[in-house]
């Protein structure tokens, strides 16, 4: 399977033009990105990230787009220097917006592939579901634990493969989306979308297969065949919006891949490994 990543100058355009069409989309999905991340990284409770963050003086969020995330960590320690990193200039005027109350937050324009304005090195670095869009996984990953303290913890998060047939199908689609504007892509998306939205009102719930249970026949055709996603408790453009992500060029990785990556990068300890239908998500320490 590919994990070809689009050029970066395509993909900036990409993630502009959907904050531009979902500006609300962080504080929308709050809570339920909030939870995803506290499971992911081990953290459990927000009393639990809590207490990890309570000694970092120094935080990055590396691809912060709106800057749910750097919100987060500011409510959760405002006493650490927060500096929230994007590219795209529609999440920078969000994340402003977002971080204005905090004055412990900064909000920079910058490629957290070459991030070079702070000197100052970083105790936590967190890049969620980002990294994978880079040119190069292994060299923003390098890159980012330059920033790093001796002894400092980065997260980071990558889009898993799924299995032969979602794979294919993603890869045929994905390769029709390289040659199309974003708007064209976001029409797309809306159909996918209406799919998702058609599936599930269908009522055929509980559907068993394979030995795993899935709570409607919606999430069983997402998860398995086609990307089709769909939530009924948000609004449907944020629905729409995370189809558009993943098709608009969204490299994915399986677990062999990630392992073989991390053991090119300097010396570090893996202090979690955790895998989910939708990523891989990985908590580093630097150790040089």
């Amino acid at each position: 399977m590919r994990t070809t990543v689009p050029a970066k100058k395509t993909t900036f355009s990409f993630f502009d033009y959907k904050w531009k069409k979902v500006p609300a989309w962080a504080k929308t999905t709050e809570e339920m990105y909030r939870q995803w991340y506290l499971e992911r990284y081990g953290y459990g409770t927000l009393s639990g990230l809590k207490k990890f963050l309570a000694d970092k003086e120094n935080v990055l969020e590396a691809g912060c787009g709106l800057a749910r995330d750097s919100k987060m960590f500011a409510e959760l320690n405002p006493n650490a220097n927060i500096v929230a990193v994007d590219q795209s200039p529609s999440a920078i005027a969000v994340a402003h917006k977002t971080l204005k109350r905090f004055k412990n937050c900064r909000v920079v324009r910058g490629d957290i592939t070459n991030f070079r304005r702070y000197d100052a090195r970083f105790d936590f670095i967190s890049c969620d579901q980002v990294i994978h869009h880079t040119p190069s996984v292994e060299r923003t990953l390098g890159h980012l634990l330059r920033k790093l303290k001796r002894g400092g913890i980065l997260n980071f998060s990558v889009c898993r493969k799924k299995n032969k047939y979602r794979d294919f199908a993603d890869d045929r689609i994905m390769e029709w989306a390289a040659t199309k504007s974003p708007e064209e892509i976001w029409q797309f998306a809306k159909i996918a979308t209406e799919l998702g939205r058609a599936l599930y009102e269908l009522g055929i719930d509980n559907v068993r297969f394979e030995g795993r249970t899935y709570p409607n026949l919606q999430r069983f055709i997402h998860n398995n065949v086609f990307r089709c996603w769909y939530d009924p408790t948000i609004n449907f453009a944020l629905s729409v919006s995370s189809n558009y992500d993943w098709f608009s060029g969204n490299p994915r990785f399986n677990s062999k891949e990630i392992r073989a990556i991390l053991g090119k990068l300097p010396p570090h300890k893996i202090l979690r490994f955790h895998e989910d239908d939708a990523t891989i998500s990985v908590v580093l320490k630097k150790l040089y």
